[in-house]
């Protein structure tokens, strides 16, 4: 298996770097055909004033050629702008095979997105086991671009909710493990929307949501005008061109010109405040589109994804009932299917407000404000479309959109997959005995040349891990507490095999004091600590993980206060690791009255250098390593003789150098 996960690992790195190459290449041809069609244009607009020009002095005949090289002139902006696209497309696909190919060393730590607005008091494991944050597990594998994928992760890695939704996510997410194109395509398809920012892009959807929620009073009158006056210009348009009283009708063409812009100035403030947000949103409207448009014609099979397709596809309510009755009564996903098919329903409604956006854009232009409104009333036509649109879709506008992001949220739990060598998804026991076992479990944020794996089953309800300083204590402890954020979430772990049940999860190993409201690092670990116990009461499966455990006291009162924790939280329904340097915790494992055991990571020597194997092993510590490392560091004199080293010690007197 684990042969396997490696040739996995290394075709997926190839295929990332062969997908950055091709892009680069295919963008700079496309580039140069943009700079050929963009000189094909500059001839051809000059090709329309000679036309033009010729027209008028000469012969009447040149201004078909004027009228032709129009044609063609538009054309090429189409195409154009078709390149344009194109180039930025090509341009976001490498973006997202280069930010995989970062996830293979060290380049994901500088990922612009990292989560770090979730950091909170209320949830301290987030600091703990770093999954928000620079560094964190979030930066790792995020590869949502939406604001609704970036907080559906989140919440999913703060909140898994039930056991069957953990499940249903992780078929999705195996589901979308599979579909490698689909998934790339996905993310390059929404990672110009990066390029807005977290809170810029929140308040503009802040702003559109809250005029889509809001009433907007319309009245018949209204709407009969904006038709009126705009007839009215135009037939006086054409009577002073054709018409036997031409000056009369010229007159009526001005009156009307001249009424149409006064009513575009004064109620302009009104105009604004219900097209300023969709102006704001014309730059996510695109992207989102697109997301739609893959979204309704990818086929599916797990019920989750279906579910999140149906939400996009037409019919909403009652097709989702329908489905639902189909799927249940014959047994199988596939024959819900037919009922959504392909039909874009989301991709065209957002297809219909890009159009609406590309108009009010026209009315920003100065010219365009004064042109269009005098002669046929452009905003108030902007604001009849975009209320007509409102009416067709506002309900179900925040659904589309929460359905993007849990796919974008899906494909991110999908990462570990694709980058590390070590994966699985983790089997998630409905027990309410608490389980967990893991072959080769590995910490996600440790690349996979520097990352070694360990397996552990837990049997006891105590384990006490003792082991040099740097052996790899703690390290082993947010590995077991990250793959298990990672797995209730609905994702890969970093292991070969693991298995386990739903427990609350409790950490204590950064606790920092707090000097505004007076409270010392360890009294700050005693409210950790105490949360456990709280915790506990509730006689739920639960997990607790304490890193050096009341490192803020003295020793005596430390052994002390460490045996009498270990002892209320000894529960058949509660599993406690934790990592000391006091050897009297090993005692635990012979108190009758504690269901403890004992495991250690160790060191060796080689050519006066410490090293570390990180491997975890059954029993309790022997060695100590704190004044060889004060000797390394300089700070312990070079001849002092290391307590108990005998000649083995006088021959580590050289010394000097961290490894």
């Amino acid at each position: 298996m684990d042969g396997e996960n490696v040739s996995r690992n290394t075709r997926f790195q190839s295929e990332y770097q062969k997908c950055s190459e091709e892009c680069l290449k295919k963008t700079e041809g496309v580039k140069d055909l943009c700079k050929r069609v963009s000189r094909w244009r500059m001839l051809v607009f000059v090709f329309i004033g000679m036309s033009l020009y010729a027209g008028y002095q000469y012969q009447p005949a040149f201004y078909w050629g004027a009228a032709a090289g129009i044609a063609l002139f538009l054309r090429l902006i189409w195409r154009h702008n078709q390149l344009e696209e194109e180039q930025g497309y090509l341009e976001d696909s490498r973006a997202v095979a280069e930010d995989y190919l970062a996830r293979f060393g060290e380049g994901w730590k500088r990922f612009p997105v990292n989560g770090e607005q979730y950091l909170s008091g209320d949830f301290p494991e987030a600091r703990d086991l770093d999954i928000f944050g620079k560094c964190s597990l979030y930066q790792y594998i995020c590869t949502a671009s939406t604001v609704w994928g970036q907080d559906q992760l989140a919440l999913w890695l703060k909140e898994p909710g039930r056991v069957e939704d953990m499940k249903s996510r992780q078929q999705a997410v195996e589901e979308l493990a599979q579909k490698e194109g689909f998934s790339r395509e996905f993310e390059a398809a929404a990672r110009r929307l990066r390029d807005i920012g977290y809170q810029d892009a929140k308040d503009k959807m802040g702003d559109f949501f809250q005029r889509l929620e809001r009433e907007e009073k319309d009245s018949a009158a209204r709407r009969a005008g904006i038709w009126m006056f705009p007839a009215m210009t135009v037939s006086f348009l054409l009577l002073s061109l054709f018409g036997p009283e031409g000056q009369v009708a010229t007159v009526g063409a001005a009156v009307c010109v001249m009424l149409q812009f006064l009513a575009a100035c004064i109620f302009y403030g009104w105009n604004h405040k219900i097209l300023s947000p969709v102006y704001k949103m014309s730059q996510v409207i695109e992207p989102y589109q697109k997301l739609f448009g893959l979204l309704e014609q990818e086929e599916f099979e797990s019920p989750y994804l279906c579910g999140l397709q149906m939400e996009s596809g037409e019919g909403g309510a009652l097709q989702r009932d329908t489905a639902s009755k189909v799927a249940g009564g014959k047994g199988g996903v596939g024959d819900s299917k037919v009922l959504y098919g392909k039909k874009a329903f989301a991709s065209e409604a957002f297809g219909e407000l890009e159009r609406i956006a590309g108009s009010i854009a026209t009315s920003h232009n100065p010219y365009g404000f004064v042109l269009c409104n005098s002669l046929y009333l452009h905003d108030f036509h902007c604001v009849e479309r975009y209320l007509g649109w409102k009416e067709k879709y506002q309900m179900e506008i925040k659904g589309w959109m929460e359905a993007i992001g849990k796919v974008e949220a899906l494909i991110s739990l999908g990462v570990i997959s694709r980058t590390k060598q070590a994966h699985t998804m983790p089997h998630i026991a409905d027990s309410d005995c608490p389980k967990f076992s893991a072959s080769d479990l590995r910490h996600p944020l440790i690349k996979d040349s520097l990352a070694v794996g360990n397996d552990i089953d837990l049997s006891h309800r105590v384990v006490v891990v003792t082991g040099s300083n740097m052996s790899g204590k703690t390290t082993f402890l947010r590995s077991i507490g990250i793959n298990l954020v990672l797995a209730y979430a609905g994702g890969f772990c970093t292991a070969l095999r693991m298995c386990i049940s739903p427990m609350e999860l409790c950490t204590s190993m950064r606790a920092e004091d707090d000097v505004n409201a007076g409270i010392s690092t360890f009294y700050a670990e005693l409210l950790r600590i105490k949360h456990m116990i709280q915790v506990s009461k509730k006689k739920r499966p639960m997990i607790a993980l304490i890193d050096e455990i009341y490192k803020g006291t003295n020793s005596q009162d430390r052994i002390f206060a460490a045996k009498e924790t270990v002892k209320n939280l000894s529960q058949p329904y509660a599993f406690t690791l934790l990592t000391t340097h006091d050897f009297e915790l090993c005692g635990l494992e012979q108190d009758p009255d504690t269901d403890a055991e004992n495991y250690y990571f160790t060191e060796h020597y080689e050519q006066d250098r410490i090293l570390f194997d990180y491997k975890i092993r059954r029993g309790r510590c022997r060695t100590t390593n704190a004044r060889y490392l004060l000797r390394m560091a300089g700070i312990l004199n070079e001849n002092a003789v290391l307590p108990g080293s005998g000649q083995d010690g006088a021959e580590r007197k050289g010394v000097k150098d961290f490894p």
